[in-house]
Parts: structure tokens; C-alpha cells; sequence
């Protein structure tokens, strides 16, 4: 109950009058510090219980220079990989004893931005941010993060010095392009989502985010040691990967010369693919291979079965964690920033490749 007769919060000095002893005692009770005898402490407790006292864990955390609290900006939710990375990121923060603010910013640049201010206002300890930005990093300076230890996730941004948990997205990309080559294929395509355009294009956009800027590369380096030649018709990139990402395959699929196989930036990607595919009468796993990036939780089950880049979310998710503890609380300098090693990705061979010399793909003129 509230003994003071109107709707004002009670507060320690009202515990301890209640409880009969002083606020340095009532506070050590409550706070759980310090010499307090059981019968004290049980009497406060008590007192706090019968005046409806709730502790400011805000302020008493802002005073010992802590509130136990991260902040998480992730680009989106309901992409397989980024649940996955937040779920790990809760359970991990929860383990170390502080709380997780989670926010997201649908790849866009001014969300992140307003994002990020947020929790530094906030008072985080600091930040696991999954950067949309690609060349105004401004907002990450030394200066603007106030010291807030900040470690990156799924990308990295080599110019704000800031650590990064990534794969090796062009050893994963290589890894898919030389499969591919094993199982007879010549003809391979990429197709690409992005936030930073807003059509379907071949031609490889500035500004892609570090990890899609990695696939490209390998897929190019892939093509190279296979003496294949880089086929501007045989990419493309789209802004999206719900109905861009759709046209676009599209686009391939329909195409005179088109790709034997494909491989897709992410797991949306790839399901635009098996859905052009299918409108357009081709067989996925005989007359069109298919490789996309992440084991998404439908990869296994659809037919035919997913071969995919499989991305170490789990790991990279608690090295960004780990890491970020460790900052918070040996208190590093704003100017330290270890290298945490690129996670290895793993194929995942499934039934969705199929050998070109087992079926023979028609040409879109008998079909």
C-alpha cells in the first residue's frame, strides 16, 4: 500500500521509515550490498513490499556506470538468418546478465541512423548493429558513438574501424560456382537483392552492403578459375527480394540462353527462383540447378531439396556478443578494435543440382 495518501511512487526514505531503520540501511537491504543482518534485511524487504516500492534499476545502474543493457539493430525480421542471429544474441546477452533492446531498419540508411541514436540515448552499454551503410559512416565516428563500444554483424565496415563477426562470403560464393562446374554447368547465373536500387538491372550496382559486394566477387573469381567468361546477361540484381526478386528471375529464366543453374544471394532469393521456374515450366534439380545462400528452415523440405551456402549465423552471433561483453567490461578505449576471423561457410549438397550431362536442357525454342 502507499502510506503517504496520494498517487506519488514511494521511495527508499519511505521504506526505511516504514521498516524503522535509516536509508543507508534500507538501501543496503534492498540493494543486497554491504552488512545487512537477515532480520533487517527481511524487515525492509517487507516495508518495500507493504508500500508497492519499486527500485530505480535505471538510475542505481547509471550510477555504478551500467545499466546491463545492449542494444541490437538488425535489418529485418522474418529472414531466416536475422531471426535466427536475434534469438542467439537474446539468449547470449541474457547469459552474461544484461537485457536486449532490439530494433530493426528494413535496410535503410535514416532508420539506422535513428536506430542507433535511440539506444545511445538509452544508455546502452553498447551495440550489435547489422550496418545498412555503405559510405556515410559519419554516424559511427569515435566521436558520435560517445565511446559506446560497437561491434558489427554479418558485415563490416573496414573504414569505421568498428570489429566485425562475418563469413567468407567469397570463399562461399567460389565454393557454389565450382559445384556447379563439377556437375557440368557452363552457363551460371547470380541474382542479387538489394535495398540500395529500386528495379531490376545486370549491371552490378555501387553501394552493395559488404556481404552481397563478397558473393559477387567470389561468384567472378569462381567463374575465372573455371575459365568461364563473366556474362553481364547472365546477373542480375534487383531492388528487393519479394516481387523484384521474382521479375528477375524471370528475366533469366526466359531468356533465349539462359542459365543452366542459378545461384541466389539469400533464401528469399532462392524461392523467387523455384517460383519462376516453376511458372515457367522448368524443372528444378533436372533442367535448372539451383544454389542459394542460407539453410533456411523450408531449404531441406521443399522439392527437390535446397543445395545451399550454408551462412554460420549461430557462431558469428556469439562471437559479436562475446566480443562485445568483453569491451563493456574491461572498459576498453573507443580506439580499440580486435579482428575477429571471417567463419568459414559449408555447402550443403542437396537434390536441387543435378549433373547437365544427365539431363539435357531444351532450348526455350522447342519448349
Amino acid at each position: 500500500m502507499n502510506t503517504s495518501g496520494n498517487e506519488a511512487q514511494p521511495t527508499i526514505k519511505d521504506v526505511a521509515a516504514h521498516a524503522g531503520v535509516s536509508r543507508a540501511t534500507a538501501s543496503r537491504a534492498l540493494s543486497d550490498y554491504g552488512i545487512v543482518n537477515a532480520e533487517t534485511r527481511e524487515r525492509v524487504q517487507r516495508a518495500a513490499a507493504d508500500l508497492g516500492y519499486m527500485p530505480n534499476v535505471l538510475a542505481r545502474s547509471m550510477r555504478a556506470g551500467t545499466t546491463q543493457t545492449i542494444g541490437l539493430i538488425i535489418t529485418e525480421i522474418g529472414l531466416s538468418v536475422f531471426d535466427l542471429a536475434v534469438r542467439v544474441v537474446i539468449d547470449d546477452v541474457h547469459a552474461h546478465g544484461y537485457q536486449v533492446l532490439v530494433a530493426t531498419t528494413n535496410e535503410n540508411l535514416s532508420s539506422e541512423v535513428d536506430a542507433l541514436r535511440v539506444m545511445l540515448e538509452k544508455q546502452v552499454d553498447g551495440v550489435i548493429l547489422v550496418p545498412s551503410a555503405v559510405n556515410d559512416l559519419s554516424f559511427l565516428s569515435e566521436r558520435a558513438l560517445a565511446s559506446k563500444p560497437v561491434v558489427l554483424l554479418d558485415r563490416e565496415l573496414p573504414a569505421s574501424g568498428l570489429p566485425s563477426a562475418i563469413a567468407d562470403n567469397r570463399q562461399g560464393a567460389r565454393d557454389a560456382v565450382a559445384h556447379l562446374v563439377e556437375h557440368g554447368h557452363r552457363r551460371i547465373g547470380l541474382l542479387v537483392s538489394t535495398a540500395n536500387i529500386h528495379a531490376v538491372t545486370s549491371v552490378r550496382p555501387s553501394g552493395l552492403v559488404s556481404s552481397l559486394n563478397d558473393r559477387v566477387e567470389g561468384y567472378w573469381e569462381g567463374l575465372d578459375a573455371a575459365g568461364l567468361a563473366r556474362d553481364p546477361e547472365l546477373m542480375r540484381f534487383s531492388g528487393g527480394s519479394g516481387e523484384p526478386a521474382l521479375l528477375a528471375a524471370r528475366e533469366l529464366l526466359a531468356s533465349p540462353h539462359r542459365p543452366t543453374a542459378l545461384i541466389g544471394s539469400n533464401a528469399n532469393v532462392s524461392l523467387a527462383i523455384f517460383q519462376a521456374a516453376q511458372e515457367l515450366g522448368l524443372r528444378v534439380g533436372e533442367e535448372l540447378s539451383v544454389i542459394g545462400f542460407d539453410d533456411a528452415p523450408w531449404a531441406p523440405i521443399v522439392t527437390p531439396a535446397l543445395t545451399v551456402i550454408d551462412l554460420p549465423i549461430e557462431e558469428m552471433a556469439k562471437a559479436a556478443v562475446d566480443e562485445l561483453i568483453a569491451q563493456i567490461q574491461a572498459r576498453r578505449p573507443a580506439t580499440h578494435r580486435p579482428h575477429i576471423a571471417p567463419f568459414a561457410m559449408t555447402l550443403i549438397s542437396r537434390d536441387s543440382v543435378a549433373r547437365i550431362s544427365d539431363v539435357a536442357a531444351p532450348s526455350r525454342e522447342t519448349r
